[in-house]
């Protein structure tokens, strides 16, 4: 085992996640093929490029526990290289997941690493939110709504009202500043039949910054 994936190893059972000797594997092939990847195209920041494990592997992770069911079906609406849905997916591999993603060069990367990582019920929607949400195939289809820095708080409402189920979850990944955010959505929730959105804090020694996660839940 490498230091990277050791470190993955380590970290991820202070989140209180087991990986076994396969997911590990899985892991490396995803940071390397990013790696490989983002040389030809912009998937990923220069600089988060850098720190993989944890920017965007253990950073995601941190989302796993707010997920109810073990076999949940997830939308990742704008998962750009697959974040953070990928790493929940290869860390609980019963979820079904859906990508949604707009970038026709992000769209190949995922279809490849779905492939190569050789993942069930995960499937890729190539497609704008905005025109998904006109028709009513994925009309209340999803048991989670997760999002990593793709769209702030109030866009994620009516895309929350849209795709969850009653009962579904609404989970936001952010930073450590969303008080603005939070408050223009207050006279919003109840015409998008989203609770109140709760604050989670994220602190953890393997982050460089204080992380929030935000759940909201449908009516």
């Amino acid at each position: 085992m490498n230091k990277e994936m050791l470190l993955l190893l380590q970290n991820a059972q202070y989140l209180g996640i087991e990986l076994n000797e396969q997911q590990l594997a899985q892991f490396d092939i995803y940071k390397n093929e990013l790696l490989q990847w983002n040389a030809k195209t912009n998937l990923i920041s220069e600089n988060s490029a850098q720190e993989i494990i944890t920017r965007h592997f253990l950073d995601s992770l941190t989302a796993l526990q707010f997920i109810q069911k073990p076999t949940a079906r997830m939308v990742d609406v704008g998962c750009g290289a697959g974040f953070p849905s990928l790493p929940l997916k290869i860390a609980l591999p019963t979820l079904e997941l859906y990508l949604l993603e707009t970038n026709r060069k992000k769209v190949s990367f995922l279809k490849h690493m779905i492939r190569l990582l050789n993942l069930s019920t995960t499937f890729v929607l190539y497609d704008r939110t905005e025109n998904i949400m006109k028709t009513d195939t994925w009309k209340e289809k999803f048991d989670v709504l997760i999002s990593r820095a793709a769209f702030k708080l109030s866009e994620l409402l009516p895309q929350g009202k849209y795709f969850l189920v009653p009962g579904g979850n609404l989970i936001a990944l952010k930073g450590p500043n969303v008080e603005d955010e939070l408050t223009q959505c207050i006279s919003s929730t109840e015409q998008y039949k989203i609770s109140p959105f709760i604050q989670h804090d994220i602190n953890v020694p393997f982050l460089d910054a204080h992380r929030k996660i935000i759940i909201g839940i449908k009516k």
